[in-house]
């Protein structure tokens, strides 16, 4: 086999974001039939089949499927290239690169990375959002100075800094017959539509060991990967959301009141570090991101025991 060809990468991964030979061709400004030979070639090169065509639309086969997530990682290290030669021709105060859980990016982390940019205001940042099982192996592969996500106990190999421990809390849609109440137990959900994590949530696997130990039955949901976009759907009224605090603070609660859900459910995450030699900088940053995280936590605590009183 050759070396593959980087347009034919670049072929594959248009195919699989929209769906059609067509629509690969409108992003990369080709004509369809040059967009096919690509994913031909690709396909003789590699001795694969990669798609199933249905008249306009193609189906990426399973070797396909499989295939793009490697793919994606070799397009974000073109992207970590391309950005640490323009760090090495601008290189001013260093820089700092962060996999974050998406529900720190609504006001958390951006909260850290203001107050450090007092302390060293040359210093770039590069933030990547993602889920805390992909963090963890990004960080590990040395892709990243710094990750915040949640380590699970047997994950004992990872060398990482707890964050402030928090709680989970219940958001209800303000006009819900459940607004009323002052916390929110699991057993109030019995049938309640629900506003459900994506399956690689931590968080998502304790909301239903809870359920399931009450013997609960939620009703319809409603899933979605990161917990701060769980806010929008109740604020429309789709269902009760069980989520971190931090999914909540940056968030429209005109339509949404925010209140305890019992029973206690644990939400603790950590600064992440690579096997590699540790950076001061990731290291000083870490210890800004604890105090922010400590703030926020007790904002949270003040709003939720204001309901009480």
């Amino acid at each position: 086999m050759r070396t593959l060809n980087h347009r034919q990468l670049l072929g594959f991964r248009a195919v699989m974001v929209t769906g059609s030979m067509t629509g690969a061709g409108k992003i990369l400004h080709l004509s369809q039939p040059a967009v096919t030979r690509l994913i031909k070639d690709l396909e003789r090169e590699l001795d694969l089949p990669l798609f199933i065509r249905t008249g306009v639309a193609v189906k990426p086969t399973q070797q396909a499927l499989e295939l793009f997530r490697e793919v994606e990682r070799y397009f974000n290290g073109v992207d970590r290239i391309v950005e640490t030669a323009g760090y090495l021709r601008n290189r001013r105060g260093g820089r700092l690169r962060i996999a974050a859980m998406s529900t720190l990016s609504s006001r958390s982390l951006p909260e850290a990375i203001h107050r450090f940019k007092q302390i060293e205001p040359e210093l770039d940042f590069y933030v990547h959002s993602d889920t805390s099982h992909h963090i963890l192996d990004a960080v590990q592969r040395n892709e990243f100075d710094i990750g915040f996500g949640r380590v699970p106990a047997e994950r004992t190999d990872i060398e990482h800094l707890p964050m402030p421990t928090s709680s989970a809390i219940c958001l209800v849609p303000r006009h819900h017959r459940l607004a009323a109440k002052q916390s929110i137990s699991v057993t109030d959900l019995h049938r309640e539509q629900l506003i459900s994590l994506g399956t690689s949530s931590l968080l998502r696997l304790q909301i239903e060991a809870a359920l399931e130990s009450a013997g609960v039955r939620g009703g319809t949901v409603i899933q979605t990967l990161f917990s701060n976009t769980v806010p929008s759907y109740v604020a429309r009224g789709l269902g009760i959301g069980v989520t971190d605090i931090f999914s909540v603070l940056g968030a429209d609660r005109t339509n949404i009141v925010v209140r305890r859900f019992t029973p206690e459910l644990a939400f603790d995450f950590s600064a992440i570090y690579p096997r590699s030699e540790h950076s001061p900088l990731a290291i000083a940053f870490a210890r800004t991101m604890l105090n922010v995280v400590a703030n926020d936590i007790a904002e949270v605590e003040v709003a939720l025991q204001s309901v009480r009183s």
